[in-house]
Parts: structure tokens; sequence; C-alpha cells
């Protein structure tokens, strides 16, 4: 093998890979060996079928594999070595390189153009100067940062009927296109976030409803998540008529995050490293890290 490096620019170069049956027919040989202890063929008994045979058939494809190993291992390695810093991959030059027969073994010669990294000398010293801007969080942004902490350290409840924000637990029955249920039907119990459901016709059923109440509704029409919807019926994505059809939804439970008070005990959960007093506080410190967010 013989790897040399031609430069075609400031920053552009060309890799040239030349192989010889040397490299790589060994590799092809014990390639081809491995698929004749396996080869399975009419009239032979297992790992039997002649050598010249499964070389007549799988020579070339062999042959094809073992070179784009090397090649590929051989250009890694010649830039590690080197130390070339390029940018993204090097890519294959099919102008100077020529059409490659992989029926028989014999020499190859690959090309590979790079684009190198750019050298760049940056001084900086203390008489550099930068804008360094101090970001002004507003009221309403404050007001969503205590909300969202009030849900992430509040309490699961079960209430009585679902109200937006709730999950809602049951158990889904699939549906015949009659409207039935569908005998040998996809079955499942999941949770469903009533936040998921985009279909508002879908969500107004849902509001209000309690425990056993029962819904019939196109769980994908409802969420528009193919993905979602498949976990929820606990099959897969491309089961494109069960994902698509009918459900009968039984409520068995309902879970509501209520949230936690602002008070000392909450300033704690969240800063508990801050001795923070009162809510004016725990705003302002709220203010500080939305500020360093932004």
């Amino acid at each position: 093998m013989n790897i040399t490096q031609e430069s075609t620019g400031d920053l552009t170069a060309t890799i040239k890979v030349e192989l010889t049956p040397e490299d790589y027919s060994e590799k092809v040989k014990q390639s081809l060996k491995e698929l004749q202890r396996k080869a399975n063929m009419p009239g032979f008994r297992p790992g039997k079928v002649p050598f010249g045979m499964i070389k007549k058939m799988y020579g070339k494809s062999a042959i094809a594999e073992e070179v784009n190993k090397i090649i590929t291992d051989s250009l890694n390695d010649y830039i590690k070595e080197n130390k070339l810093d390029i940018l993204g991959y090097p890519i294959g030059n099919r102008e100077k390189g020529k059409e490659i027969d992989f029926e028989q073994e014999g020499d190859y010669e690959f090309y590979f153009d790079i684009g190198l990294v750019p050298e760049v000398n940056l001084e900086l010293s203390d008489n550099t100067e930068v804008d360094y801007y101090e970001i002004k969080v507003e009221d309403e942004k404050i007001d969503m940062y205590r909300d969202d902490a009030r849900k992430r350290f509040g309490t699961p409840v079960n209430p009585e009927t679902v109200a937006n924000g709730d999950v809602v637990n049951g158990d889904f029955i699939q549906l015949d296109n009659d409207g039935n249920l569908l005998e040998e039907g996809v079955t499942n119990s999941a949770p469903i976030h009533l936040d998921f459901i985009k279909d508002e016709k879908v969500k107004e059923e849902f509001l209000g409803s309690k425990k056993e109440d029962k819904i019939r509704f196109n769980p994908l029409k409802a969420t528009g998540n193919e993905t979602e919807t498949a976990s929820m019926l606990g099959i897969k994505k491309n089961e494109t008529d069960k994902l698509e059809s009918d459900y009968e939804f039984t409520i068995t439970e309902i879970t509501r995050i209520e949230p936690a008070k602002v008070d000392k005990e909450l300033y704690q959960k969240v800063y508990p490293k801050d001795n923070i007093e009162d809510e004016k506080q725990f705003r302002e410190r709220i203010g500080e890290e939305a500020s360093g967010y932004y």
C-alpha cells in the first residue's frame, strides 16, 4: 500500500491511496472461507460447497468489501498520523480515479479531496474591549419560571373530574369500522396527557369526565403524532390499520399536579444553597438565573 498527498490549493489537497493484491487478498480469502463454512446449498452438505463456486458467486462483493475496509482504516490512520486538521470528511474524486473492476484482484487507485482548516492567529490583549449586556427579565417571564417551579415541586392528587393539564389513565380497546369492540383487536392500558390532545372536540369530551367514563375517539387524529400514539397503544408505528383505528377509552384514574405554595419550603427546594426569606427575594433570584440564561 502507498499513500501520498498532493496540494491542490492554499487549503485543499488530494490524497492518493494505492493498493495491490498483497494488501487485501488474504483477507478476501478468509472472508470467502467463512462464507464457505456457513454456506448451505442444494446438492452439497452444509459447509462443503466447493471454494471455487463460493469465489465465483461472492468473490466480487468480498473484494469490494475488504478493499473498502482497508481504504477507510488507512485513510483515517493517515490523517491522524500526519495530524491533518481537515474540514468535514474526505470526498472521493471520481475524475482522477479510474473505474474500479472488482471481478478480478488487481492494483487499485483511489483519490480523495480534503479541505484543510486555516490557521487563525487571534491576538487578544488587556486593551481588547467587548460589550457586556445585562439582560432585564420581564415580570411575565419571572411569573412563568415561578409557576414552572410550583409544578415541578407540586403534589400529585386524584380529582373526581378531568380538567386541563390533567393526566388521564385508562384502558384502550380497538373498535371495528361499525364502532363495535373488535375481537382480538388492540387492548392496552396507558396514560394520556390532556395537553397532548390537539383535537379540541376530543379534548371537550375529556373535560369534566370522571372515573369509569368511556370516551370513543381516534387517538392518532387527536394527538397528530404517530410515535406518541403507537407508544400509547403499545403497537408498532408501521401497523397502519391499528394506528388509524378508533378506540374506546375507559378512564381508570385521573392525576393532577397541585402546584406547591409559594413559601419558604418552595424557596429552599428550588435554591437549596440560598437563604431566601420572602417572595421578593425569590423573584429576584429567578430573575438573576434567567438573565444568565439569556
